[in-house]
C-alpha cells in the first residue's frame, strides 16, 4: 500500500478523535482514578480543580485532532524522505 500524505493524516486524526472521545468518557465516569493517572503522566503536577465540561472536551478535542493531523502529515512526509535516502 502506498502512503498518501492526506490519507495518512486523515486516518491519524480520525484515530485521535476516537481515542479522545473514549478517554473523555473514562475521565467523566471515573474522575478520581483518571486524575491520579494523569498526575502520574504529568510528573506529579497538581491540577486543581480537575473537572471535565463540554468546553474542555470540545476545545481539547479540536486542538488535539488538529495536532494529530499535522503530526500525521509530517510523519508521512518523513517516511518519504527517509525512504528516498535508503534507495
Amino acid at each position: 500500500m502506498r502512503l498518501r500524505r492526506n490519507n495518512f493524516s486523515n486516518a491519524f486524526a480520525l484515530s485521535t478523535v476516537v481515542l479522545w472521545v473514549g478517554c473523555s468518557a473514562i475521565v467523566a465516569l471515573f474522575p478520581v482514578p483518571s486524575r491520579i493517572i494523569t498526575q502520574w503522566w504529568m510528573h506529579g503536577m497538581k491540577m486543581d480543580p480537575y473537572a471535565i465540561d463540554f468546553g474542555n472536551f470540545l476545545w481539547g478535542g479540536i486542538t488535539l485532532t488538529g495536532a494529530a493531523w499535522i503530526t500525521g502529515y509530517v510523519l508521512e512526509w518523513s517516511f518519504k524522505v527517509i525512504g528516498k535516502k535508503e534507495k
